[in-house]
């Protein structure tokens, strides 16, 4: 598995400003989390995507960062850790 943080500069509240990748050694998405200025952390797991490029979704504004496991797997544990809801919108 690789690993990878992805950060924008943006100020945009209902985009994501930074997100985590997990992707197997063919390049597919395995899990993701997206993070949130407001604080918010969406995950999404059984991810069935095909290969992808970590620079391609950072696009020319975006800075790929590689990151340990055990950075992403922290991360996903406070993800998860978070209430349902986006935006602070329950449901």
């Amino acid at each position: 598995m690789q690993y990878y943080m992805i950060e924008w500069e943006h100020e945009e509240p209902d985009e994501p400003w930074r997100l985590f990748l997990e992707m197997d050694r063919t390049g597919s998405l395995c899990r993701k989390v997206e993070v949130f200025r407001v604080g918010v952390y969406e995950s999404f797991d059984d991810l069935d995507t095909p290969p992808v490029d970590p620079q391609e979704l950072a696009g020319s504004e975006g800075h790929v960062h590689q990151i340990t496991r055990v950075q992403f797997e922290d991360l996903w544990e406070q993800s998860r850790q978070m209430p349902d809801g986006f935006m602070g919108m329950f449901y």
